[in-house]
């Protein structure tokens, strides 16, 4: 099977019940994402790319120390702000925002209280 095969394998799987998944913009759109993520940060780079030099930065801040809860703290420093943006580009429509996340609405509602976003 080709990679290309195989990625459509199990992106259909996941993806089929969503009802944009056949149109024709739809990859396009996620290219586009894609494409803005693996460019931003400094210097251009990846976010993941950027994401892996923080973690050093923090280790290499830390010395000896061992950091507990790490996930959550970057977790949380990534996940609000996506929010936080997303909400405001659905003008406060928490449907089209958890649309636009791939998120349940609930599971939306209980993160922006969490995050004091609501």
């Amino acid at each position: 099977m080709t990679p290309q095969a195989q990625y459509n394998a199990s992106h259909v799987n996941k993806s089929a019940g969503n009802p944009d998944y056949y149109r024709e913009d739809y990859h396009h759109s996620i290219r586009n994402v894609e494409s803005t993520l693996d460019h931003t940060g400094h210097a251009h780079e990846p976010l993941r790319i950027h994401v892996e030099h923080v973690v050093r930065q923090y280790f290499a801040m830390l010395g000896d120390e061992i950091p507990t809860d790490l996930y959550e703290l970057i977790l949380k420093e990534i996940e609000q702000p996506l929010l936080s943006v997303v909400l405001e580009k659905s003008r406060g429509n928490q449907t089209k925002c958890a649309q636009i996340l791939g998120l349940n609405r609930g599971t939306l509602r209980k993160k922006l209280k969490i995050y004091g976003l609501m």
